[in-house]
């Protein structure tokens, strides 16, 4: 599993060499704009909301013994929650919201690296509308499993001997759910949707090692933001790539 997980992250190296290759930055400066529109929004959203959270957690508690370590407390989940809750709404949109650019980032890396015809040689409306469903259809079935995750996480972060660990629970999980969403780009193209459950179970480092990259693009102000989208998804293409031969001996 290790070294899965660091093959999916070396796979950003070689996508971001790629990107260049091919010519594909014009989908990259697409994607990374409407992506800093969207996640500053999501920024601003988020730092009104931990103030909000964290005093309607301080209300609930009605005593004044340990009222200070219960403020600190709620601070620490509210923040923990605002961050993972904005990672969550952001990764999902921008599986359906970005279908027109991440879609031929993926085709055309995987057409250069198999030498053989991906699929769509253009953009056009019946495709265009097959891919945001399809994008509909995969943020809703991850939406649920990973908040079925969250929510366990949640209920944890009010027991004290479990809150040093939820951040880093958290991130594992935003990382492996954003891996699997950036991996169904290519494995649509391979698998129905009981195949790409498959994969993904049976390669759960490989889309680990998509995921913390692309987590952590996230956290970076302005840059993060712009190449998060393009450039995870392009890792992915090549992981997918790379192993689906293997998987189907």
């Amino acid at each position: 599993m290790i070294n899965d997980i660091i093959k999916g992250i070396k796979d950003y190296f070689r996508a971001f060499g790629l990107m260049s290759k091919l010519k594909l930055w014009k989908f990259v400066i697409l994607t990374g704009v409407l992506s800093m529109l969207f996640g500053g929004a999501l920024i601003f959203l988020s730092i009104s909301m931990v103030e909000i959270f964290s005093s309607t957690i301080i209300k609930l508690y009605p005593f004044e013994w340990g009222s200070e370590y219960i403020i600190g407390i709620a601070k620490f989940i509210s923040g923990a929650s605002v961050v993972a809750m904005g990672l969550f709404i952001y990764k999902y949109i921008v599986f359906i919201i970005f279908v027109p650019f991440l879609g031929p980032i993926s085709e055309r890396i995987e057409e250069h690296l198999t030498g053989k015809k991906a699929g769509y040689s253009a953009l056009n409306f019946p495709r265009l509308i097959k891919d945001v469903l399809r994008g509909v259809h995969i943020s809703l079935r991850l939406v649920f499993k990973e908040l079925k995750w969250m929510l366990v996480l949640f209920i944890l972060s009010f027991f004290p001997i479990f809150t040093p660990f939820i951040p880093i629970i958290a991130f594992i999980i935003e990382a492996f759910y954003g891996g699997y969403g950036n991996f169904d780009w290519a494995l649509e193209r391979y698998f129905n949707v009981k195949g790409r459950i498959n994969f993904v179970r049976n390669n759960k480092g490989l889309t680990l090692g998509n995921g913390i990259p692309f987590t952590l693009l996230l956290m970076i102000p302005v840059l993060g933001f712009f190449l998060a989208p393009a450039l995870s998804v392009a890792a992915a293409t090549i992981s997918v790539v790379e192993r689906v031969p293997n998987t189907r001996k």
